[in-house]
């Protein structure tokens, strides 16, 4: 069962605009007497204003200082991830450069050579007191990846330092 009654948005805009009931003349409030929707209305509907009212006073509204600092804070923290995601992919790329040249020139080694540093790092790993020296068991290695591990040797610890120096 419906039950609608026509005065109902004249009681709730008077409640709404915080005139009820003393600033909506007589004839608003002595129609709410006589009618039980309207009366109803204004218990449920002044109750959820008032709760509205009462919430709104107590929401604590930070300054436009501390607003405008969290703002900043924030944009900072978005412009360093964005900085971050080139660095981050680039150092993907390079990682997978490295295994592919690892890959590349482990390949390129000839089968003879593994056999020897086999043989050589199982007695190493054994803890052999005669160990047999790398000359002697194994064939040199080619110059390239002597250069190369060189090279990794003395860079490696100048680009620590230069990436992890502040100043």
């Amino acid at each position: 069962m419906k039950v609608e009654c026509s005065r109902e948005q004249d009681v709730l805009d008077a409640l709404a605009a915080a005139r009820w009931p003393l600033r909506c003349g007589e004839e608003l409030p002595a129609h709410v007497r006589g009618c039980a929707v309207c009366t109803d209305l204004v218990q449920v509907a002044g109750a959820l204003l008032a709760d509205h009212e009462m919430a709104y006073r107590d929401a604590g509204i930070p300054s436009s200082g501390l607003v405008w600092w969290r703002a900043q804070l924030r944009a900072r923290e978005e412009d360093a991830r964005a900085a971050a995601r080139p660095i981050a992919f680039i150092q993907g790329v390079a990682a997978s450069v490295a295994v592919w040249l690892i890959v590349t020139v482990v390949r390129a080694l000839p089968s003879e050579t593994f056999g020897a540093w086999k043989h050589w790092i199982a007695a190493f790993l054994s803890g052999s007191s005669a160990l047999p020296t790398i000359a002697g068991t194994a064939p040199p290695l080619p110059f390239p990846v002597l250069l190369g591990v060189g090279a990794a040797i003395l860079l490696v610890p100048i680009a620590i330092y230069i990436a992890v120096n502040e100043d």
